[in-house]
């Protein structure tokens, strides 16, 4: 871009003005955490001493030119290693094929250093190379590699050898399992292993994922089935194991039946089958590296990352986790307005990781913001250990494709030990073989508003608390079609397709939420005596809308609450309790003896629900379109909120009495669409 062409695009955004929008959080009502505080501020209006420039495209584009409007740096590593405390780079539009390995940080929230994409320009940074020459064809045929095998016909494949030149960090993906670290809790006995010992590497025709083959020969079998026909398929009931054993895992997003590739287990050589042509038809990318964007050294701050794009990258499965995008145990970070597509492993990481190296304040006060996360094959988003994170206004989709659940780590965002995190107005959907969101293990004060969650294929649930004790909250969010990734397998402990997972957490409030179209239950509450941490006690679930599930409520625990709530189309004994709690202590597998039973019995027997009440509705909600559809007979009565719910999920201020679930005005046949991400 030329001189004329930066000045052009930057005017207006002198000192103080360069896009401060989402910086204030004010007086909302879903920025109150539990314990009644205001989420913490500390971003302040951003003003920069100095402006670096990067185009890779640029005529007089040089690294060791000044970095200004007219001889701009050709890479933003030249410009990660001056940066200084209150500068920032700006980027032109272009693919930039690096690691970006920033030097240091700000050094507090007026002297940041921030990394931007240009305004309207498209920034691909991105962990991949070209093939170009070197293809040599070859002919694959699908019979066993032994004398007297089968042999069908052949089918064309085109071998590319795969130097140590391709790969800059020195750091080949296609020589290494995605399995690494520690997997001795990987649930080996129902697990595919197949996914797990896949190569980390990752081809891509024309934008497009090629499907991953575990063997040479498998280029040439015929088209795969489509990833829908093959689960329907995989169920005991026809004689295959319950198991998805061995299908596409990239036909929905993106791959074709004919489309895939094989490598090498020493990863010198992949071999592609094309849908159609020969390599010098189309643009062949390999991912080359771990990261695309990390910094030098650990345990750095005060950095924003904004409007890039990132992608293609072949890191390991988690744990320990390496995102695409890692901070390295860096605090106080914004992220904001990027794309996060296309890892094997993790998108972004923002806690304590594989490469924080024991940095002090890791994932202390990090903001996620206005981000697109999507394609990573097992998480999202990862964080260890966070403090004071601010999750809010993204989009999480199309997460854990890589069908590695039974590790244990996957979700749309996953974090442990989180304190005082703010999770709102997030949509997160089409997530598969995942949870599509998880806090795991002593969580505090947290809260979970305004999200959408819909379309969820999982052996767990779409949203996963895990054996925390301290209070959190869950509400005024829309939970919606979360299907059992194992049909007629149980799936972890007993809640694969439940909207609500409550894994021996205590002291947790589910309020005001739509929970819908559950295969299992829509909130599925264990005990885990195998941990040392028998008890689910003292939840509190209140003026829920149920549509639809196969059970409302399964408690483990008879020491919770649950009242002013409305069950939609449900089956006739749909609450559920363990039949024999005195027996809980010693019985890892006590979800086994739920007993099920209607209304009238759980109000009888326990005091549940006295003024809950079955009502006859159509509600439907499109994950897609965000569009939610409701028809009733009569409208819902008002029910008196609980303390700290003043708005509903579309920012409207409610008043001390509101109907149940996520709408302040639910009325008797209306359509909405419900993006959280709109303001009102």
């Amino acid at each position: 871009m030329e001189s004329a062409a930066w000045a052009g695009a930057l005017a207006g955004l002198g000192a103080g003005a360069w896009d401060q929008a989402g910086a204030a959080l004010g007086d909302e009502s879903d920025a109150r955490l539990p314990d009644g505080t205001q989420f913490p501020r500390w971003e302040q209006p951003l003003t920069f001493s100095r402006t670096y420039y990067v185009d890779n495209t640029a005529p007089h584009a040089d690294d060791a030119g000044p970095g200004d409007a007219a001889r701009p740096f050709r890479t933003i590593g030249r410009a990660a290693e001056i940066l200084q405390p209150g500068e920032r780079v700006v980027i032109a539009a272009g693919t930039y094929r690096e690691c970006v390995r920033p030097a240091r940080g700000g050094t507090g929230p007026a002297a940041m250093i921030s990394y931007e994409a240009a305004p309207g320009a498209t920034v691909h940074i991105t962990g991949s190379e070209v093939l170009r020459d070197g293809w040599q064809q070859q002919t694959v045929t699908p019979g066993f590699p032994f004398p007297g095998s089968p042999v069908g016909p052949g089918v064309t494949v085109w071998r590319h050898d795969l130097t140590g030149a391709l790969f800059p960090d020195a750091y080949n993906p296609f020589a290494l399992p995605s399995i690494m670290g520690s997997w001795g809790w990987l649930d080996g006995a129902t697990a595919d292993l197949g996914p797990y010992l896949r190569r980390r590497g990752l081809v891509f025709v024309d934008g497009k994922p090629l499907e991953p083959m575990e063997q040479l020969r498998e280029l040439a079998l015929a088209d795969l089935p489509p990833m829908s026909d093959f689960t329907r398929r995989a169920t005991p009931q026809n004689g295959m194991p319950a198991r998805r054993r061995g299908g596409p895992v990239m036909q929905e997003i993106g791959g074709t039946p004919t489309a895939r590739f094989w490598a090498d287990h020493a990863g010198t050589a992949v071999y592609v089958r094309l849908a159609s042509g020969t390599p010098a038809d189309h643009a062949i990318e390999v991912t080359t590296r771990q990261h695309a964007f990390i910094p030098a050294h650990s345990g750095i701050g005060f950095i924003r990352v904004k409007g890039i794009t990132f992608r293609h990258v072949g890191n390991a499965y988690p744990f320990p986790q390496y995102g695409m995008v890692s901070l390295a145990g860096g605090d106080h970070w914004i992220l904001e307005d990027n794309v996060f597509e296309w890892a094997n492993g993790i998108g972004l990481a923002i806690g304590s990781d594989g490469d924080s190296a024991g940095a002090p304040h890791s994932g202390t006060s990090i903001i996620v913001r206005r981000n697109t996360i999507r394609y990573c094959g097992v998480e999202g988003i990862g964080g260890m250990g966070t403090t004071d994170a601010l999750i809010e206004d993204n989009l999480i989709e199309w997460c854990g494709w890589a069908d590695a659940e039974r590790g244990w780590e996957a979700a749309g965002a996953k974090f442990h030990r989180a304190r005082n995190m703010l999770f709102r107005r997030n949509v997160i959907r089409h997530i598969r073989h995942a949870n599509a969101a998880w806090w795991d293990v002593d969580n505090a004060n947290c809260r979970v508003t305004r999200n959408v969650v819909a379309d969820v294929l999982t052996v767990s649930a779409a949203l996963h608390f895990e054996m925390t004790p301290a209070r959190n909250m869950i509400d005024t969010n829309i939970i919606w079609d979360v299907r059992n990734a194992e049909p007629g397998t149980p799936g972890q402990r007993g809640c694969a397709g439940s909207g609500i997972f409550d894994n021996a957490s205590s002291n947790l409030v589910i309020a005001q939420n739509l929970i819908g179209r559950c295969d299992n239950a829509g909130i599925f509450t264990i005990v885990r005596p195998d941990r040392g941490r028998p008890v689910a006690d003292n939840n509190h679930v209140a003026n829920n809308i149920f549509v639809k599930c196969k059970s409302a409520m399964v408690f483990l625990s008879t020491n919770n609450r649950s009242d002013g709530n409305v069950f939609v189309d449900m089956p006739k004994d749909f609450l559920g309790v363990l039949a024999e709690p005195q027996t809980v202590a010693s019985a890892p597998d006590a979800w086994r003896r739920v007993r099920y039973g209607d209304l009238a019995t759980w109000r009888d027997a326990h005091g549940w629900d006295r003024t809950s009440l079955m009502a006859s509705a159509e509600i439907a909600f499109d994950p897609a379109t965000l569009k939610l559809t409701v028809a009733a007979a009569v409208p819902l009565p008002r029910v008196r909120a609980l303390d700290g719910f003043e708005g509903d999920i579309r920012g409207n201020a409610t008043g001390p009495t509101r109907v149940a679930g996520p709408l302040a005005d639910f009325r008797a046949k209306q359509t909405w669409t419900i993006d959280p991400r709109m303001k009102p």
